[in-house]
């Protein structure tokens, strides 16, 4: 049984774009989250524009009350002049859990997330950020065809 099972889920998996679904999600609110050295404000504003503008080009809703929260999340650490820097985009929602009592909470039901080893910070922050939206939004586009 269990083996059925097992090829089961694998052959499912190999037509699922992601683990996650993301079926009509079309409003969001973005929460930006930064401990990042080497992000000043202005990088961090620039950054932020950044997300809104591709997220408000692939069709999202921004700032309506009650939307699901995009969060993006930065940290980085600086060892022997070599940066180490964690990108991570995910989408939390109030979700209902199939517990006992159905329990109302806040969970992430898209996550994604890179590690960079570099030299150059600011280039590779932002080209990870571009690559981690990016796939955020073809994840979105493909579930809700």
């Amino acid at each position: 049984m269990k083996k059925l099972f097992l090829a089961l889920l694998l052959s499912s998996s190999l037509y699922s774009a992601s683990l996650y679904t993301l079926d009509n999600v079309h409003s969001l609110n973005l929460y930006f989250s930064s401990e990042a050295a080497f992000l000043n404000q202005d990088k961090k504003t620039m950054l932020k524009n950044m997300v809104t503008d591709k997220l408000t080009k692939a069709g999202f809703t921004l700032g309506k009350t009650d939307a699901s929260i995009l969060v993006v999340k930065i940290d980085a650490i600086e060892v022997k002049g070599t940066h180490v820097i964690h990108i991570e985009v995910g989408l939390g929602e109030e979700v209902t859990t199939k517990r006992k009592d159905q329990i109302e909470t806040f969970s992430y039901t898209y996550l994604s997330n890179k590690f960079i080893k570099t030299q150059d910070p600011d280039k590779a922050t932002l080209e990870y950020l571009t690559l981690l939206v990016d796939e955020f939004i073809k994840a979105q586009k493909d579930d809700n065809e």
